[in-house]
């Protein structure tokens, strides 16, 4: 059974939110005590320049894609829209703003699943996507 863009793609951006907010699971530092020291993510150097323009590409297609889905969202949330053929028709709208959102940053769904795939099977590739997300979120 393969998972689709859409289920697999939530479940990495809630990995790289967690990952970038710093949520550790556990025990917490006593009161008081300094903050632990960040560690600076391990970027590898020798990543081809066409991997690094692939990955800004996917990172400020993330961005977007987080825009949106805040604003549906919100729109969700909208007292008057809580209709439930309402909301069916704000859903239906935000899927093709996705769409064109996909198209107009140069991708296709299943070039978001590979990419998705690849990100979360390799931690340097990883972290660079998180450090240009970083970087592009400023």
């Amino acid at each position: 059974m393969t998972a689709s863009p859409h289920t697999l793609l939530p479940i990495v951006l809630a990995s790289a939110v967690l990952s970038l907010a710093g949520a550790t699971l556990g025990a917490q530092p006593p009161v008081g005590s300094p903050p632990p020291a960040k560690a600076a993510p391990v970027v590898p150097a020798a990543v081809p320049d066409s991997t690094r323009q692939a990955i800004e590409s996917f990172a400020k297609l993330q961005l977007a894609l987080n825009g949106l889905r805040d604003r549906e969202q919100a729109e969700l949330a909208e007292p008057r829209n809580k209709k439930v053929e309402t909301q069916a028709e704000l859903r239906t709208k935000h899927r093709a703003l996705r769409a064109d959102t996909l198209k107009a940053h140069g991708f296709t769904p299943a070039q978001v699943s590979a990419m998705t795939l690849r990100l979360s099977g390799d931690d340097a590739l990883r972290a660079l996507f998180e450090s240009t997300m970083e970087r592009l979120a400023k």
